[in-house]
């Protein structure tokens, strides 16, 4: 065996606590200080994993508050505390697209201080296809206190990405379609194209060809060196609205990457500002 090729088989995932396994969720489904939470579109009343709580992920959002497009974050405590969700508890998001549904909120509770949160690899389409126990029915839980503490270096506005173009200390990380990034699909925006010296990585190249679960982290590190990522650039990742470029955001997290911010508006926001450059490629 090569040395490249064991050097590869050597990395590991740098957070590995952000993503867990299926056999990691089932042995601890009893455990009261873990709170699952579904955060599929739909199919949660239909069936369930075993305790877990659903969150509508349009919470983790609001496009009429810019320039952060972040949600009412007291509303949002509410709705944690609702679900049971404190300050100690081990969050675990799951859904059926590959964490895309997860991400968003999980990127919400690290603006709020909250650390101890991952993605389920393989999400709800894992679970099932290794026939491990569903529920339909809705679990009765206490409401808890969430005392937030906000870290907003999280989320970025396009005022901050304007400013990034063309910096070297920063990286824009573009994580939507080639059509969406070329012009030719414009998801009803009225411009299309890319912001300028972005760097392009479609979010569903960090997934296995299954589709729902996260590469191995020999495979990442290849992807984002190919990429010219560095771990010492702040990284502002963007999509349409929010969701694709989380994702990337967290998979960039679980690889060790430091300086991580959300443009929570994204395109849907960008291709708005008629002053705002945009290129097609």
């Amino acid at each position: 065996m090569s040395a490249g090729l064991l050097f590869l088989m050597a990395i590991t995932y740098a957070r590995p606590d952000a993503l867990v396994t299926t056999e990691w969720v089932a042995a601890h489904l009893d455990d009261s200080n873990v709170r699952i939470v579904d955060t599929r579109t739909r199919g949660y009343a239909e069936s369930h994993i075993p305790g877990a709580v659903w969150l509508d992920i349009d919470a983790s959002r609001d496009p009429s508050n810019p320039p952060s497009f972040l949600p009412n974050l007291e509303t949002f405590v509410r709705t944690l505390e609702a679900l049971g969700i404190d300050n100690d508890t081990r969050v675990i998001f799951y859904d059926d697209r590959g964490g895309i549904y997860g991400t968003r909120p999980w990127v919400l509770l690290q603006l709020l201080g909250h650390d101890n949160a991952a993605i389920l690899n393989g999400g709800w389409p894992r679970w099932n296809e290794e026939s491990r126990p569903t529920s339909a029915e809705t679990p009765t839980v206490a409401p808890t206190k969430f005392e937030p503490s906000l870290d907003e270096r999280w989320i970025a506005t396009s005022v901050d990405v304007a400013a990034s173009i063309g910096r070297s200390e920063t990286t824009l990380l573009d994580t939507r379609s080639a059509e969406e990034v070329s012009g030719v699909d414009l998801r009803g925006n009225p411009r299309g194209g890319a912001i300028p010296s972005s760097i392009h990585l479609d979010w569903e190249s960090t997934l296995e060809a299954d589709g729902q679960t996260i590469k191995p982290a020999a495979a990442l590190a290849s992807l984002f060196a190919e990429l010219g990522l560095s771990e010492e650039a702040e990284i502002v990742t963007y999509c349409q609205g929010g969701g694709r470029a989380a994702h990337e955001l967290f998979v960039l997290h679980l690889m060790g990457y430091q300086d991580l911010r959300l443009y929570l508006g994204s395109m849907e926001d960008w291709s708005r500002q008629a002053e705002l450059p945009l290129e097609r490629r």
